[in-house]
């Protein structure tokens, strides 16, 4: 299941600003989906938790109406 294979990775990009990005089996996405900067990685990392919740609802819901 796809919900399964997704994960959060957060980078710090310099300068203690940090990002997230949505990963599926250890790479990016085709179409990137991150978000930034935030100061720190336990703020990136909440923020990110829950992204990949949002995304798969949002394909889901495409899916239903068959675009």
């Amino acid at each position: 299941m796809l919900r399964d294979e997704l994960h959060i990775v957060v980078t710090e990009c310099g300068n203690g600003i940090w990002e997230w990005e949505i990963c599926r089996r250890g790479e990016p996405l085709s179409v990137r989906m991150r978000d930034g900067p935030f100061g720190s990685e336990e703020v990136a990392l909440a923020a990110g938790k829950i992204a990949p919740c949002e995304f798969l609802e949002l394909l889901e819901s495409e899916q239903e109406s068959g675009a």
